[in-house]
This record gives structure tokens, C-alpha cells and sequence, in this order.
């Protein structure tokens, strides 16, 4: 009796429950019914997953008390991102699939696994319906992301000719970082722009640049715009240009997509420099800021996606020393980039020392000979430890030990709470001589070690402060973890889930081929 009761619970159980469709039956529905959007924006952050949003996300509620807004955004999915070819992808081949909704093999642009075949770009299906078109990046215009959107070529070095690609394409607006592998005289890309009647204007040019031109060209830097965290406070950065981008294709009356890369929080992973990282994710977060604005103002016309193309440098957030303490907000006290730094150190060792003599080793020899002798200079470890403290924050105490942070520390604790928490910035004794043996590979005997002695002194510095930050990183390279997909404004819900990366490119070339009025 009971069984029979048990059982025929159970099929009325089964009989209840709902119908599941497959994947392709759900994303078939939601294309059904899209409505027409006028202004689709789409922002890629390249080298950002999960970790990279997470870090910037509690370091800027620790310091402003205020999240990101891309994590705020209502529709969050994910997106993985092996290419053709790989398990873990390259830029090129991400950007393609975001692009134009093909995977394809590590290295190609716009083009097919084999190499074979051009594939069409969102933008380029955007500028055929009608659309204006607006290419912006933080890193150099002709870099693999950008690329992907306008460009077709079987290997992302060719920089020269996915320049001429750049010119080819027509589109309205591109900005922000300059041309890499240009050339001089006639073959001059920015000539060859001005001859095809883009408006190319040049760091001071840029913001006084005439917005009824027919087509714009503007980029702050020959090459990619400062980090970050090295940028002058009156220089202009992502939100800028996209503010600019808005403005001028506003004025065209017509529907557009534009695209807007944060280009250097993939930089910053491959040298696993944490503090530098989570600035570039804070600064295309400010230029997605200014798309939510123009959303608010234009709600019913406005799509806005923002996504990774892959996770740069394995970020953890979390370290076996700190154990379940998070110190992110220590990353305050970094103030310049890992690169910055490093020409710091050599800028100091050339103060000591004297300016490094350029040319071939005899030609040396001989000047050197014709001088009179002078009192050889040396470097010393003590020589850098200002520089340490002034650019991260970290202490050295001398009569610190393994374990226990002597007079430093003790003055620390009875300080005030803000004075405690410097307590994480004392390095420990284990923590300086690793410092200190990096510093001799630089600077063997006080004097420069050449090539070998690379940039140990920096690199050291990083690893230990992002450590006691309680940051960690497993690589220098790209992972295969999946991304983040964030959307707001019309048609956002179709980019719930979890999808392939080259899915974001077909949810939105069906949304711009709805007709708009």
C-alpha cells in the first residue's frame, strides 16, 4: 500500500515538473522576438575575467565605498573562450569569435580557421544596414582586438596591412591608442587616412578636433595611451574618447555600434602586476559609466554589453601567507606600474652611477682609456630602499625576523587602526633578503649586471606586494577560464547563461539586423 502510494506521488511529481528546451530551442526564442535598438554599444575587457572584476570590484568599495558598475548591471552570464586551435585562446582569436561569431585558429583576424575565408564583423554588418561605426582602444588601434572588428588577415603581426584594413573599412569614428608597424613617407597609414577623408588629429588636436568632420581619426599616443595608473590627471583616457565618440556620432543622426576596448588589463596580467591591473579595469569601468548616462537618457533605444576576452596571468584572489585575511585594499599604496618602476630603478642606478655609455664595446674600451681615472661608484641596497617604500608603501624594518616584525611593528600596534593596518606593509625578514638577492642579480657588486640582471629588482618588489595584498597569480600567459557578459538596456536578457564566446557575436548581428525607424 504504501509503495503503490509512494508511487503514484512520484509520477504525479514527475508529470509536474516543466518541460526543459534545449539550448538552441531557448536561444531560438530569444532572438524571435527582439526589438529594435537604435544604439548598441559593446565593451571588451582584454586579459578580464571573474578574478580581474572581482579585485577592482573590493578594491573600489574598500576605497570609495562604491562597487563597479559593470558588476551592477542586471543580465550576467558567462562566455568560454577556447579558440579553434586551443584550449586556451589568444587575442586574436577571441576578438575574431566576439566579432563575427566564428571560432577560429590562435593568430588569425577576421578570417576562418584555415585561413580561407573573410568572415563579416558585427561592425561591418552595422555599417552595411545603415549604421555608423565607432572603434575605440586603450592599447594601439591596430592591435588584435580593434582589428577583429574591421580587419581580415591569416596572422595578427601584420600590423602594416590591418592598418590599410582600417583605412578600407570606412568606418566613421576610431580612437584612442595609435598605428603599430606604420611607415614613413607616402606609405604614412595616417596620410593614406587623411586621403580617404578621415579628420586625423594628435594628442593636443584631439579635443578641440571638429565633430562635423565626415570620418574621425584621433588617438592620444603614436602608440597605446599611458596605464592607468602612470596617466597625467589631465590627459584624457577611455571615457573620454568615448564620450567624444558619442558626441560625434549623435550628430549624424543615424543608429550606430561602437565597440570600446580596455586594452591594458591584459598587459598587466602577463606581468602579474595587480595594483596596475585593477586600475585599468576601474578606468574602462569610468567609460562604461559614461554609456550608462547616455542610457538613462535614451532608455528605450540603448544596448550596452560588456565582456572579456580571455583571463590574462591566472589571478587569485587570496594567498596561502594571508590565509583568509584579504589585504586588496593595501594595493592603494602602488603608485606607478611595474613597468614605471622599473625605469625608476635604472633612472636611480644612472643617478649613481653615472649615465649607461652607449656603442660598441671597444669604441668603450678606448674613450674609457683617454679618461682620467676616476672614484669607482657603486650602488647599494640601502640606495633603493627609499624607492621601494615610495612607490608601494613597503616597510623595512631592521630588526625584523622571521615571524616577528621587530620595533616597526611594535610602534604599529599601538597606533591608531589606519597605522595597524601599515602592519601588512612591513616586510619580514625572509621578504628583504629576497628583495636584497634580487637586487644583487641586478646590481652585482654595486655595478649593473647587463642583460642578465634584467629587472629582478622590480619584478621582486610586485610579487611580494601583491602577495602580502593578498593577491596570487599561477601564470604569465592567458588561462582558459570563461568570462564574464554583463548587459543593460534593450534586448540585455538574451545574454543570460552561459554560451560561447562567438555567441555574443550572433545575439548581436541578429539585434542590429532589426530594422529601426
Amino acid at each position: 500500500m504504501k509503495r503503490s502510494l509512494f508511487a503514484a506521488l512520484a509520477a504525479s511529481a514527475f508529470l509536474a515538473l516543466p518541460t526543459f528546451q534545449t539550448a538552441a530551442q531557448t536561444e531560438a526564442d530569444q532572438l524571435k522576438d527582439l526589438k529594435p535598438v537604435k544604439y548598441v554599444f559593446l565593451f571588451i575587457g582584454d586579459g578580464m575575467s571573474l578574478p580581474q572584476r572581482m579585485m577592482a570590484e573590493e578594491f573600489s568599495r574598500s576605497t570609495t565605498g562604491k562597487g563597479l558598475t559593470i558588476n551592477a548591471m542586471p543580465v550576467q552570464g558567462y562566455s568560454k573562450t577556447s579558440s579553434a586551435s586551443n584550449f586556451i585562446t589568444d587575442s586574436a582569436a577571441s576578438g575574431t569569435a566576439i566579432a563575427c561569431g566564428e571560432k577560429t585558429n590562435n593568430g588569425r583576424i577576421g578570417m576562418d580557421a584555415e585561413g580561407k575565408k573573410d568572415l563579416e564583423s558585427v561592425a561591418e554588418l552595422a555599417k552595411k544596414n545603415g549604421r555608423s561605426v565607432g572603434i575605440l582602444t586603450s592599447i594601439t588601434i591596430n592591435h588584435a582586438t580593434p582589428a577583429s572588428f574591421y580587419a581580415h588577415n591569416v596572422s595578427r603581426d601584420n600590423y602594416y596591412d590591418i592598418g590599410l584594413d582600417l583605412i578600407k573599412s570606412g568606418f566613421d569614428y576610431f580612437g584612442g591608442g595609435g598605428l603599430q608597424g606604420n611607415r614613413n613617407g607616402d606609405n604614412d597609414i595616417y596620410k593614406l587616412a587623411e586621403k580617404e577623408g578621415y579628420t586625423v588629429a594628435y594628442k593636443d588636436e584631439v579635443p578641440k578636433v571638429d565633430l562635423k568632420a565626415d570620418k574621425l581619426f584621433v588617438r592620444g599616443h603614436n602608440g597605446q595611451l599611458p596605464y592607468a595608473i602612470d596617466k597625467p590627471a589631465d590627459e584624457w583616457g577611455l571615457a573620454e574618447y568615448t564620450q567624444q565618440c558619442i558626441d560625434f556620432l549623435m550628430l549624424k543622426e543615424k543608429p550606430f555600434f561602437v565597440m570600446v576596448e580596455g586594452g591594458n588589463i591584459d598587459h598587466h596580467g602577463h606581468s602579474n602586476d595587480a595594483g596596475a591591473s585593477l586600475r585599468e579595469t576601474m578606468e574602462m569601468d569610468r567609460a562604461v559609466s559614461v554609456i550608462m548616462d547616455f542610457a538613462k537618457k535614451h532608455p528605450n533605444d540603448t544596448l550596452l554589453v560588456v565582456t572579456g576576452d580571455h583571463e590574462t596571468g591566472g589571478l587569485t584572489l587570496g594567498f596561502a601567507n594571508t590565509q583568509y585575511e584579504s589585504s586588496i585594499y593595501l594595493l592603494g599604496n602602488q603608485k606607478c606600474s611595474s613597468d614605471e618602476f622599473k625605469n625608476k630603478v635604472n633612472q636611480l642606478a644612472d643617478k649613481i652611477l653615472g649615465p649607461r655609455r652607449m656603442g660598441p664595446p671597444g669604441r668603450r674600451q678606448e674613450n674609457q682609456e683617454n679618461q682620467a681615472p676616476q672614484e669607482e661608484k657603486t650602488i647599494k641596497f640601502d640606495d633603493i630602499k627609499p624607492l621601494i617604500t615610495e612607490n608601494f608603501g613597503l616597510i623595512f624594518d631592521n630588526q625584523s625576523s622571521n615571524g616577528n616584525n621587530g620595533a616597526v611593528q611594535a610602534n604599529l600596534r599601538s597606533a591608531d587602526r589606519n597605522a595597524r593596518r601599515k602592519l601588512n606593509l612591513v616586510l619580514s625578514k625572509s621578504e628583504q633578503d629576497r628583495i636584497e638577492e634580487a637586487f644583487n642579480r641586478q646590481f652585482p657588486n654595486g655595478k649593473r649586471a647587463g642583460f642578465g640582471g634584467g629587472d629582478a629588482v622590480a619584478n621582486t618588489v610586485v610579487a611580494i606586494f601583491d602577495n602580502k595584498s593578498s593577491v596570487g597569480w599561477t601564470s604569465g600567459a592567458h588561462t582558459a577560464l570563461p568570462v564574464d557578459t554583463s548587459s543593460y538596456g534593450v534586448n540585455a536578457s538574451v545574454f543570460g547563461g552561459m554560451y560561447e564566446n562567438s555567441d555574443i557575436a550572433k545575439k548581436l548581428k541578429a539585434i542590429i539586423s532589426v530594422p529601426v525607424k
